[in-house]
């Protein structure tokens, strides 16, 4: 039975990238070759990577045009609402709640409630739990205005609101627009080109592995410059094209994900991009447990995780992967210059 992986893209919907999206050189070689969507294997067509000689971008030639790239996000994973639809569902749910309380200092809804004499036990669950990205700094900053810029159904601006945060976001996909706004959150419908509609309003803005789907990298990254308030902070995070993990998985890296990946850059540069654009950077730890993990499953051609995909990425945690230039997947915490916007 095909799948719509085994499908082609349509034709009229590929363009050509003569340059290299960050740095608009020519000089490059190929990567990878025939990459399918292993990742969600629900978009069609095999596509290229190649490495960009000169910046160590790695980019997609050909690509999805800007109006039929929205095939490839027909199941993708940040777009659904997540709501518990099983009482076992429920109780995780609340409990993963309780626990990001304690580790947030904050009272995230909905949570158990649980007395004092539970504090031992939920100490010790707390410990298991992994907090996304920047829910942290969020937590601990002093709270302004907040925008999630590809924030998916929400969850992120959810926790930003119940943490303090004059919170929004801007979503593409109009399905997880909807599923947001139904929760009674403010999402806008729209590219992060909307960002020109607010020059210098935001304390904080967060993207999420979201500027490697954009066709336009740099244009975006100087829209949310440009919409940050002085000494406003930036809260980054996408892979990284010089990770280890990259190099041992090769096209299975779960990095890669084609046909939704675009371009990704080094490390080293996109330090150096922010840097331009008048960004102080705050590099954070990576665990690269979850994206080895998923990069064995990808390897074995299954769109499920196994236990034996997780036993195998704690052995290689174990011997550890040498990263000179970089973490696995970037994270960085940028400040925005305190003289005027770039």
């Amino acid at each position: 039975m095909k799948t719509p992986r085994d499908q082609d893209w349509p034709t009229d919907g590929i363009e050509q990238v003569n340059t290299c999206p960050f740095c608009n050189s020519s000089h490059r070689t190929l990567a990878y070759g025939d990459v399918e969507d292993w990742a969600f294997g629900c978009a069609p067509g095999k596509w290229n990577y190649w490495d960009c000689t000169v910046c160590k971008c790695l980019y997609l030639d050909p690509r999805p045009t800007q109006s039929s790239i929205g095939l490839a996000y027909s199941t993708y994973y940040t777009h659904s609402n997540h709501q518990a639809n099983s009482l076992l569902q429920l109780f995780k749910s609340r409990l993963r709640n309780e626990c990001l309380s304690r580790l947030l200092g904050a009272d995230i809804k909905l949570r158990m409630n649980l007395p004092k004499l539970f504090s031992r036990l939920l100490a010790s669950i707390s410990r298991r739990v992994v907090v996304p990205f920047g829910w942290v700094e969020l937590a601990n900053l002093p709270k302004g205005r907040f925008i999630d810029v590809g924030c998916g159904a929400g969850l992120t601006v959810g926790i930003a609101k119940q943490l303090g945060w004059d919170a929004m976001g801007l979503e593409v996909d109009p399905a997880a627009v909807n599923e947001a706004q139904k929760t009674g959150l403010n999402i806008l419908e729209g590219t992060y080109e909307q960002l020109a509609n607010y020059s210098g309003q935001f304390d904080c803005i967060m993207s999420s592995h979201v500027l490697e789907h954009v066709h336009d990298p740099l244009d975006m990254l100087t829209k949310i410059k440009a919409a940050l308030k002085p000494g406003g902070l930036l809260l980054l995070t996408l892979p990284n094209s010089l990770s280890a993990l990259r190099f041992y998985f090769g096209a299975n890296w779960r990095g890669l994900e084609a046909p939704r990946h675009l371009a990704i850059p080094s490390q080293t540069y996109l330090i150096e991009t922010l840097n331009g654009l008048g960004f102080t950077i705050d590099s954070k730890a990576d665990n690269d447990l979850a994206t080895a993990a998923e990069s064995f499953r990808i390897t074995r051609r299954d769109l499920t995780m196994n236990k034996r995909d997780v036993a195998m990425a704690k052995k290689l945690k174990i011997q550890p992967l040498t990263q000179p230039t970089g973490n696995d997947f970037i994270k960085f915490v940028c400040t925005s210059s305190l003289g005027k916007n770039a």
